[in-house]
């Protein structure tokens, strides 16, 4: 019984986070633009961080404008988070 209800609970925080982080009026789509082929998405906001994976020149990603740092913007591509440099994004209002 205490394993349901922790599930339960843990099931409901997941939610909870995952849904505020998605908060579609604190995020905007954003176009991958002023590049040559394709970015960097990296695990955190530095050139020097490791990348996670590339974004092709002309890729939407998912952009959540509650986080800006030193150029560097959150964002989200194919299912993996991760930061994007600012100046390689279009911003496209939803």
């Amino acid at each position: 019984m205490l394993k349901k209800v922790v599930a339960t609970m843990l099931l409901a925080f997941t939610l909870v986070v995952v849904g505020a982080q998605f908060n579609r009026a604190e995020a905007y789509w954003g176009l991958v633009v002023n590049c040559r082929e394709w970015i960097s998405l990296r695990s955190y906001p530095s050139t020097s961080a490791p990348r996670i994976t590339t974004i092709p020149l002309g890729e939407w990603v998912w952009i959540n404008r509650g986080y800006y740092q030193d150029g560097f913007l959150s964002a989200t591509y194919n299912g993996m988070n991760g930061y994007v440099l600012d100046a390689y994004i279009k911003y496209i209002k939803e």
